[in-house]
């Protein structure tokens, strides 16, 4: 989703979706925010929050975030392959956990952020 999309109402409720997901047989959403900085009118508050804050809101919306950065399209390729091959094992080991041991509490699923 891009930075824009992801400021509007709807997706400020969706942030919070994943609360509701029971890893023990529901199954997951991987959110992809890609920080393009633009909309229509002005640029993104999203953009233009620094790192640490913004990996910090989405902790506190309880997402694991993965920052994806750079410019080079060839070497972005091989980091979003690495961060896609972590996440999806980290979503696998959740919802193994939660078949083996029950839900007991809402994970922390990851995010990635670009």
């Amino acid at each position: 989703m891009g930075d824009g999309e992801a400021e509007t109402g709807r997706a400020a409720i969706a942030w919070h979706s994943h609360k509701f997901f029971n890893p023990a047989h529901d199954g997951a959403v991987l959110p992809i925010l890609h920080l393009n900085g633009y909309k229509i009118a002005n640029p993104t508050i999203l953009a233009r929050i620094p790192r640490h804050k913004l990996e910090s809101l989405f902790v506190g919306y309880g997402y694991k975030p993965y920052f994806v950065e750079g410019d080079d399209p060839e070497t972005m390729h091989y980091l979003m392959v690495a961060t896609l091959d972590t996440v999806i094992y980290e979503i696998k080991d959740i919802h193994e956990d939660a078949g083996t041991n029950g839900f007991t509490h809402a994970p922390e699923y990851p995010m990635i952020i670009l």
